[in-house]
């Protein structure tokens, strides 16, 4: 007994050692990624949640508090929902103690890029304390959610286009066949990786049978837009 609790105090020590090395190894030019890294844990939380969590939510008398109990899929979707408040606020809140900041000399930059054990356990502590606030307020956040939402694809889409934009540039600049042909390379791939994932959308959110009139129309479309701005950029009177 005594040597399996010391087995189990130095896997803790160690453990403990090596995510504290990893965070603090975190450096201003990785920041973007260990933030793009977080909120894809964000994801894989959620997920787990909406399979494991539903029965154990159940028995919370601040969340099923109903006369009659609602069906699983209720307590699936809003765990998702809680996780999802916790992760907005969080990004919340450090972009608004980001506000003004015009430089790396700003002593709130060490905010953004360093502190990470501290952050992280941040994000920690605001997704386990949605789990204890009225369901009114996971219900008003549902309904604006799904504006936000929207709002931030088209933040993320921004931002995808400067990165592509800056991409294109260097590869061009270096003026040579092989960029040329990577670039040629790149472009292909990414144009069948678009359709297979549209195909796979038709699957998942359309199927055969069901009515999915407005899944449909938003998949079709987005395939349209790709083939008008495909012939668009092609177009040599586009510079």
């Amino acid at each position: 007994m005594w040597a399996a609790t010391c087995l189990a105090s130095c896997c803790a020590s160690c453990a403990c050692e090596a995510c504290r090395a990893t965070i603090s190894g975190i450096s201003r030019r990785s920041a973007r990624i260990a933030y793009c890294g977080l909120f894809g844990l964000s994801l894989i939380v959620s997920w787990i949640l909406r399979e494991v969590a539903a029965p154990l939510m159940e028995k919370i008398p601040w969340i099923n508090h109903f006369h009659q109990t609602p069906d699983k899929e209720w307590f699936e979707t809003d765990a998702v929902l809680r996780v999802s408040l916790g992760n907005f606020l969080f990004f919340t809140i450090l972009a608004i103690l980001m506000v003004g900041i015009k430089n790396q000399r700003d002593p709130r930059d060490t905010v953004h890029h360093g502190g990470w054990m501290m952050k992280i356990f941040c994000w920690f502590v605001l997704v386990i304390l949605m789990f204890f606030i009225p369901n009114g307020i996971v219900s008003f956040y549902e309904s604006i959610s799904k504006f936000g939402s929207g709002l931030f694809l088209l933040v993320q889409v921004v931002l995808l286009l400067d990165f592509i934009h800056g991409w294109n540039d260097k590869w061009v600049g270096y003026d040579e066949q092989f960029w040329y042909v990577a670039l040629l390379v790149v472009s292909l791939v990414c144009y069948v990786a678009t359709f297979c994932f549209s195909g796979l959308l038709f699957h998942l959110f359309a199927p055969s049978g069901h009515d999915c009139g407005l899944n449909t129309f938003f998949i079709t479309t987005t395939l349209i837009l790709v083939f008008v701005f495909a012939i668009v950029t092609l177009h040599p009177s586009v510079s």
